[in-house]
């Protein structure tokens, strides 16, 4: 692999070779500021396979340059790992909400860089990589039902703050701290009848169910602490942090009327119905190695469920938004 290390600091920019070699990665290439990396990425002719960069920097931060290299073309995909002495989630989120898909903290190992980076190649070679939707530049008009990705492709939408690729919301999970752990708490929401959605709608008009349903829950959810992911088939994965948290008895109905109160559309102007179900939340696995398949399978079997209540109950019954919790 071809890596991209961004520091300011001097004696950082010493180590990280030494570092590398160790580690077994010896293609390494150093800068010592944003303005340099991003002259470096635009004018060498070889792509770099994975970009380190620091987010304590001066002039241009780690975050403002990986949200600057995301709009690069040729690096939309390539994996980005932040460094960072902070312990406060708000930078972390930031940067994963920026586009990066890792970090490591500071001070940092051999093992540390090596296990980090080892994760990077195996995004790198994935070729099942998350379909990229812009809503806004998606041809009007499309054929309803004709997509170039399947209904349980983990579309991502660009252009919607906190929504991240699943790779890297499974990369911020594994990674929480136990104090983390503590406070956070993840659920799942699922737009309601998505395979009529995916059928009857455009490209363009799915990413916009897509990214109104994940509009609608940062709205409600209303803090920094918040990251999600769409995990594919319109269900929406989503962690917050911090001791401020929405009232979780009434999250659903907030979410919908936020939802309701935008009047989506088709693009033909008639009314797009978009409805959430939206299951309770839990505290995630502990263990380091399980955490994040079990944590998100019980997230999703918590909207199942919600979703299986709201089924069965009868026009005539009010159902209780409680009643998955």
């Amino acid at each position: 692999m071809r890596i991209l290390a961004v520091d300011d600091d001097p004696f950082i920019r010493e180590l990280l070779p030494v570092v590398f070699r160790e580690a077994d990665y010896p293609y390494l290439t150093l800068a010592d500021s944003g303005a340099a990396a991003l002259d470096l990425l635009n004018s060498t002719k070889e792509h770099f396979d994975c970009l380190l960069l620091d987010i304590e920097m001066p002039e241009m931060d780690g975050i403002t340059l990986c949200r600057r290299v995301r709009s690069m073309e040729a690096y939309q995909d390539t994996p980005i790992l932040m460094v960072t002495s902070r312990a406060d989630a708000i930078s972390i989120e930031r940067a994963f909400a920026a586009g990066a898909n890792d970090y490591v903290t500071k001070p940092f190992d051999v093992k540390d860089i090596a296990t980090r980076v080892h994760i990077a190649e195996r995004m790198l070679e994935n070729t099942q990589r998350a379909p990229r939707l812009a809503p806004h530049h998606l041809q009007e008009g499309g054929e309803p039902g004709a997509h170039g990705f399947a209904l349980a492709d983990p579309v991502h939408i660009n252009g919607v703050e906190q929504l991240v690729l699943p790779f890297s919301l499974g990369n911020y999970l594994s990674q929480l701290s136990r104090q983390h752990l503590d406070i956070c708490q993840v659920f799942a929401a699922k737009i309601e009848h998505i395979d009529g959605l995916y059928a009857t709608c455009n490209s363009r008009e799915f990413a916009r169910a897509i990214a109104s349903a994940a509009t609608a829950i940062a709205r409600v959810v209303d803090c920094p602490q918040l990251l999600m992911t769409h995990n594919g088939s319109g269900t929406l994965l989503c962690i917050v942090t911090g001791d401020s948290l929405p009232a979780w008895p009434e999250i659903e109905v907030l979410i919908q009327g936020e939802l309701d109160g935008m009047d989506l559309r088709h693009d033909d102007n008639t009314p797009m119905s978009v409805m959430l179900s939206v299951g309770g939340p839990i505290q995630p696995n502990a263990s380091r190695t399980q955490r994040v398949r079990k944590t998100f399978d019980r997230a999703i079997r918590r909207v199942a469920m919600r979703q299986k209540i709201k089924l069965d109950t009868t026009p005539s019954e009010k159902p209780s938004v409680s009643a998955a919790h």
